[in-house]
């Protein structure tokens, strides 16, 4: 990963105070500079609460501001689209499954729906930021999962390949073992990633959205 910028969201640091969050509207205007709209549900939820994010959906951190927008499970790829709406070309969007939403069987229904999202942020002109699929712990899966799982961040790699607008955060990569299966350390008691795994997850993240505002790879 390239060093963040000093202007950028780079890694480190605390979160800003609350006094400086923007507005609904100028978010809006602003979503193409520093804002960033996270589409997910408990994993992401979480991650914005690990940031300091009291539930009101929005926190700043590293001189971004996050906006959580969540997914329906039962409608995914539309879920997504509606949660981009307002948002205006150039924007910065982050978009990823949850863990459940591998089963070992659905592999070519969670590609279409990434079809889906990847020509909604493509018509709409925004910079598509996509979490591969997060592991498991070992006692909540089964080499089938992994298998999908390993296949699903092949077939994402190569979108982002295909496509100037769109990188991947390699969330596996950080979590996963070498077995495949989320690393001890970084479970809660069941498959969520704790405070420690979110912790390695920011030394990517922050890099990685510095690339995207910036256009480069």
């Amino acid at each position: 990963m390239l060093a963040a910028g000093v202007l950028g969201c780079g890694s480190g640091g605390q979160p800003d105070s609350a006094d400086s969050k923007p507005s609904p509207e100028s978010a809006v205007k602003t979503a193409g500079t520093r804002t960033v709209t996270i589409n997910g549900r408990s994993v992401a939820y979480n991650w914005m609460s690990y940031w300091g994010d009291t539930g009101s959906g929005r926190i700043r951190k590293n001189a971004c501001t996050f906006e959580y927008k969540e997914l329906d499970a039962d409608n995914i790829a539309s879920s997504f689209a509606g949660n981009v709406a307002g948002l205006v070309p150039g924007s910065v969007v982050f978009f990823k499954f949850c863990f459940v939403d591998f089963d070992g069987s659905n592999l070519a229904r969670r590609e279409g729906e990434l079809e889906q999202v990847i020509g909604t942020a493509r018509a709409k002109g925004l910079k598509l930021v996509v979490g591969n699929a997060l592991p498991v712990r070992a006692q909540d899966g089964n080499a089938r999962i992994v298998n999908e799982e390993k296949k699903f961040n092949e077939f994402l790699a190569g979108k982002a390949d295909a496509g100037p607008n769109i990188w991947v955060l390699d969330m596996n990569g950080v979590l996963a073992g070498p077995d495949g299966y989320l690393k001890p350390g970084y479970d809660t008691g069941d498959s969520h990633p704790n405070n420690t795994a979110y912790a390695a997850l920011d030394q990517v993240l922050f890099p990685l959205l510095d690339n995207a505002f910036a256009g480069t790879h």
